[in-house]
């Protein structure tokens, strides 16, 4: 729920309610996580998923149903029906055998014990909200210890992960509009005003003229931040890849050609820089992207597999599951 914050107070502020289908709990393969959910809206508009279309289209009769009757629904699919039948093919289950309990209700600006946290989420601050699963309070916001006496879903939204582009080169747009899709806090530096433009990186949340090195020595840098470096620039990419690395950046990466990567090694050696392994140039997973939309589709997919332990490859040349638990960053 929280990752639609923005759309769904939009609707709430305008005095209009939504429903909201939460994926509460999945077993086996699944295309989305728990937590994930999808939103009717007024007129019928859908946003966000619960399963990439498996049984979103009986989630939305059901939504249709908790909007005019205000009660919520524990919805439960299971690849349960046959798979020799033809006509089962449509039935509202997980085709790719897995299980999921989904949530659905209706909410309303009334409701403030989730538009607070809502509120907090679309501001990037962190929160979290428990709801009850039990038939006889469904739905219900609940707080300790009330909490721990029934089946309870508990939702949380973290702060934001930060990815600092350095470079505003016309690369770095399609960069930063790939990262605040994934939902990062896009922060782009670059010490030439003409180029990092609002116009230009309507996506970035942070638009910072100056000088690299010192813009992201003042940064906020933890293991869950992404520095990308893109300005091609000798006077400073390898003192801000220095910074970087030294500071735990979560992911680090930089564009150049390999003899580039080799010039900027001999002088991160030079700086004595620690966990020179952990940079990745040249920059992005191998898809022969060739322009800068291309590009930060290649530099994104790295970022996201290095975030959770993946080895980038094809799915196709691999084998077990598809979707599995995330690594830990650190």
């Amino acid at each position: 729920m929280f990752e639609l914050a923005p759309r769904l107070l939009a609707v709430l502020d305008a005095g209009h309610p939504v429903v909201v289908a939460t994926a509460v709990s999945m077993a086996g393969s699944a295309p989305s996580g728990v937590g994930t959910s999808m939103a009717v809206l007024p007129g019928g508009e859908v946003v966000g998923t619960i399963s990439g279309g498996c049984v979103e289209g009986s989630l939305f009769v059901t939504a249709e149903e908790v909007l005019d009757t205000g009660a919520p629904v524990l919805e439960r699919f299971g690849f349960d029906d046959d798979p020799t039948d033809p006509d089962a093919v449509w039935a509202p289950a997980l085709r790719c055998g897995g299980r999921v309990e989904v949530l659905v209700r209706r909410l309303t600006a009334a409701d403030t014990a989730i538009v607070g946290p809502l509120r907090d989420a679309a501001a990037g601050r962190p929160t979290s909200v428990a709801v009850s699963l039990e038939p006889t309070s469904l739905g219900e916001v609940v707080t300790a210890p009330d909490g721990c006496r029934g089946r309870v879903f508990v939702e949380r939204a973290d702060v934001r992960p930060r990815c600092v582009v350095v470079g505003a080169v016309e690369t770095a747009v399609a960069v930063t509009n790939a990262a605040a899709v994934l939902g990062y806090a896009v922060t782009v530096v670059d010490p030439r005003p003409v180029f990092l433009t609002d116009e230009r990186f309507p996506s970035a949340d942070e638009r910072i003229v100056g000088w690299p090195t010192r813009v992201l020595a003042d940064l906020p840098v933890d293991a869950t931040t992404v520095v990308v470096v893109l300005s091609h620039d000798d006077r400073f990419d390898a003192e801000v890849l220095d910074i970087a690395l030294r500071r735990g950046a979560g992911y680090v990466g930089a564009m150049g050609s390999r003899a580039t990567h080799e010039r900027r090694s001999e002088r991160l050696r030079e700086l004595g820089t620690p966990d020179t392994d952990r940079l990745r140039s040249p920059i992005g997973l191998d898809i022969g992207a060739r322009t800068p939309a291309e590009t930060a589709v290649a530099v994104m997919a790295e970022v996201i597999a290095v975030r959770t332990g993946a080895p980038g490859g094809a799915l196709v040349d691999g084998t077990g599951p598809i979707h599995r638990p995330a690594v830990a960053a650190g």
